[in-house]
């Protein structure tokens, strides 16, 4: 009755004037926000039958504007009213930094608190951020790591494969079903690791593991977006001789 009646609503819904509504609210979005020198903005068009709405993409050169895309979509999360966003994102190797809007979940008058909160984080972060130079990394965590991470219902294993280079982190991360590319830093002992995995059908993933290794183990926060988040244990993989 429940698939019924969701097929009923669906038929019935003007989905020209639903699609029109949401242009409008990232097109509000956008204008405030680009009023922020430095600030870009521009809409994707979905791919695929799943998330079937535009999304906004928000850019800035974070050495300039001095906040990153992971604060802001945490600033966003964490104060009141409560944001949820797919998440923010850090270029690897680029000073380019990004958060996204999808209206799909947005009620009228949404739009004109997203806009103002973001051009406020935007316009005067709350504490800017440099790009410092990071610590010696206190350990080499290259090699492959077993995962035990930890949801609010439930576990699961993953395996990190990891390559660092000074202060950069690269490898693979290997998850319940599929495995994607990962880049990350090491600040100390301070390790932050990041991985996505974007599906045919629109949806992605995200996973930011950021923790702190001591000899052989890691543990700490782990990110997953809109998805929440959970807690993780590593354990560097021994191998068996012979």
């Amino acid at each position: 009755m429940g698939m019924l009646t969701a097929v009923e609503m669906w038929l019935k819904r003007d989905h020209q004037a639903e699609w029109n509504q949401w242009v409008a609210w990232l097109d509000h979005i956008s204008r405030r926000v680009s009023a922020v020198e430095g600030v870009t903005t521009s809409v994707v068009q979905p791919v695929g039958l799943s998330n079937r709405a535009p999304t906004l993409q928000i850019r800035w050169d974070r050495s300039r504007i001095g906040i990153s895309g992971k604060t802001i979509y945490r600033q966003l999360l964490d104060t009141d009213p409560r944001i949820v966003t797919p998440g923010g994102r850090d270029r690897e190797g680029s000073t380019e930094s990004s958060i996204s809007i999808m209206p799909y979940m947005m009620a009228p008058g949404d739009e004109k608190v997203v806009a103002d909160k973001l051009y406020a984080l935007l316009s005067k972060p709350p504490v800017r951020e440099t790009d410092a130079q990071k610590a010696a990394p206190a350990t080499d965590i290259s090699g492959q790591w077993d995962v035990l991470i930890q949801y609010t219902a439930g576990s699961s294993s993953h395996k990190l494969h990891l390559r660092q280079q000074g202060n950069r982190i690269d490898g693979t991360h290997q998850g319940d079903f599929v495995s994607r590319d990962l880049t990350g830093t090491i600040d100390g002992d301070r390790v932050q690791v990041r991985s996505t995995y974007a599906e045919e059908h629109g949806d992605a993933l995200l996973y930011s593991f950021d923790g702190k290794v001591s000899g052989d183990e890691m543990s700490g926060r782990l990110d997953m977006g809109e998805y929440l988040s959970a807690t993780w244990t590593a354990k560097r993989h021994q191998y068996r001789s012979g």
